[in-house]
């Protein structure tokens, strides 16, 4: 598998080479790692967001709206706040990152860093981020289905 090399003093100098399967799965787990604390934050930030809301949400359901509407569009939002995020993270990651790099570790003398980018990974990783985003943001919406508007407006 091809991947692409970049060197710290010139982030737009990209040459290929082959890698090892072991650090495939060092950044397969260390991805997963930052998965599941992804779905962790994302739950515990919408739950408590969830709470605040109640009587919000207590006049949507009393207004028609059902839970899985209500649900829907809390865990659009956060899909599409995950998918900007992404976009800018993996852009910065890629372009930034080197140029940062160079201005860091120049002063002790290292001019040459590998970076390893791995496009396939790179998305594929990105796109599970916004799915544990979404999953934990459905997830911790669980409690709206729950509850009767009377008890959401009284709140």
């Amino acid at each position: 598998m091809l991947y692409i090399h970049c060197h710290a003093k010139n982030a737009a100098g990209f040459r290929l080479y082959r890698s090892s399967k072991h650090s495939h799965i060092s950044h397969a787990l260390i991805g997963l790692l930052f998965i599941i604390v992804t779905f962790m934050i994302i739950f515990s930030t919408c739950r408590i967001s969830i709470r605040k809301e109640n009587k919000t949400y207590g006049i949507y359901k009393s207004m028609g709206m059902t839970s899985g509407s209500i649900r829907c569009s809390i865990t659009l939002g956060v899909v599409l706040l995950s998918l900007i995020g992404s976009m800018i993270g993996v852009i910065a990651g890629v372009y930034l990152l080197p140029l940062l790099l160079e201005k860091v570790l120049s002063g002790y003398g290292i001019v040459q860093i590998p970076l390893v980018l791995n496009w396939w990974g790179i998305i594929l990783f990105s796109s599970l981020s916004i799915l544990a985003a979404a999953f934990g943001s459905w997830r911790s919406s669980k409690i709206i289905r729950q509850a009767s508007p009377r008890i959401l407006v009284i709140e």
